[in-house]
């Protein structure tokens, strides 16, 4: 009884003490300003998610025009929106000229912090989110990113996370942040090529697959009513194909890659390219198909009567 009474006060005890410091760390998370910079190509952007209750009276146009100001006063603003969320409210603004060079693999990028996040509170903390392309090396001011206090938490799609984590006076102190990138260059033309190869792969696979389901069909013409179902069998394993290039494509960091390596247009152009090509050639060889077996078949029974 005893025990059991000890143990209900120790967790009250822990209860007690540990309640408050949750609500803090609450607080402040909800009072966090987050600043996230998109590096990954032809639609570069920077979002600001600001909580609601930290915009107090102001409108939220007036609090986007205001942000929209201090950028402009550095970038050349292409777009710029906001858009109401639950708890906090999400700034988009699209910036023309991010990249002072982007050339061969070689990229740079200065962003003077005073601008960026100047018009918080220098005490406020703030979050500062920076998404770049898996298959890049970067930089800030000559250094490693840990050492200027950013964390890589493990992401599974084309971007790599690099998070920071402070008061806005402590990057307020750092004045101007020169990032530095490289394109893995051997890695993303080896990811390249593997990615271009699932249109030979799928050229081979439909090409053998649609011929045994020819002769499937036309060597046992009994087979010819379970024809759908031996057409989907056998499409299945090209459709397979297209779904690991996608995975391959959003996986392997390519699809930013190709966005910082080439220039837009053409870069969209390779990305959607060879997907596009791989689901134009499975209806080609099997409606193609479908189209040789009707037509042996009439062949054929003509012949025997």
């Amino acid at each position: 009884m005893k025990k059991s009474l000890l143990t209900l006060i120790l967790f009250f005890l822990i209860a007690l003490i540990t309640t408050p410091l949750t609500t803090k760390a609450n607080a402040v998370d909800q009072d966090k300003v987050e600043v996230e910079i998109c590096l990954i190509g032809s639609d570069n952007h920077f979002v600001y998610k600001i909580p609601k209750r930290l915009h107090k009276d102001i409108p939220y146009t007036e609090m986007r025009n205001g942000i929209q100001t201090s950028l402009a006063s550095h970038w050349k603003i292409e777009e710029a929106r906001y858009d109401t969320n639950k708890t906090d409210v999400s700034y988009t603004f699209y910036i023309q000229d991010l990249f002072q060079e982007k050339q061969n693999g070689q990229l740079k990028v200065a962003i003077p912090y005073s601008i960026l996040v100047g018009m918080f509170g220098e005490q406020d903390p703030i979050q500062l989110r920076i998404l770049a392309s898996k298959l890049s090396n970067w930089t800030v001011n000559t250094k490693d990113w840990t050492a200027l206090g950013f964390m890589e938490p493990f992401t599974f799609l084309s971007e790599r996370e690099y998070v920071y984590d402070g008061a806005v006076n402590d990057l307020l102190n750092q004045r101007v942040g020169h990032f530095d990138g490289t394109i893995q260059k051997s890695q993303f033309f080896l990811y390249g090529v593997i990615y271009f190869s699932f249109i030979g792969v799928q050229l081979l696979a439909c090409f053998i697959l649609s011929r045994r389901l020819k002769r499937k069909i036309i060597d046992n013409p009994d087979n010819l009513h379970q024809f759908r179902k031996f057409n989907y069998m056998y499409q299945s394993l090209p459709i397979m194909i297209i779904v690991a290039q996608i995975i391959f494509l959003v996986l392997s960091g390519l699809i930013t890659a190709f966005g910082l390596y080439f220039s837009p247009g053409i870069d969209l152009l390779v990305i959607v390219g060879p997907v596009l090509l791989n689901i134009i050639l499975l209806p080609t060889f099997f409606v193609t198909t479908e189209s040789e077996i009707s037509k042996e078949l009439t062949n054929n029974s003509s012949r025997s009567s």
